[in-house]
């Protein structure tokens, strides 16, 4: 049953990923850009922050796309598994 539940999890959580949906990403931007600092002696301007953002936002809609071919991959593997019976 296990080998079901990863592939739909995977399958869930990457779309939302790599459609925004409802913020996801961006709220997962906001929140890892306010615990990881940048580690520099010069001081972020405003314009460097929200480029950087900008460029994570897009990093992890892109990360939403490979987890969803992950579980594409993972779904089409259980199954092959299920119906040869190697379960």
């Amino acid at each position: 049953m296990l080998e079901l539940m990863v592939p739909v999890l995977f399958l869930v959580i990457g779309p939302a990923l790599a459609s925004d949906y409802r913020g996801i990403a961006t709220k997962h931007i906001e929140l890892s850009m306010r615990f990881v600092r940048p580690v520099s002696p010069f001081r972020w301007d405003d314009d460097q922050l929200a480029r950087r953002r900008a460029f994570f936002i897009v990093f992890d809609r892109l990360l939403g796309v490979m987890v969803t071919l992950a579980g594409v991959g993972m779904l089409f593997a259980a199954g092959h598994s299920l119906l040869n019976g190697r379960v």
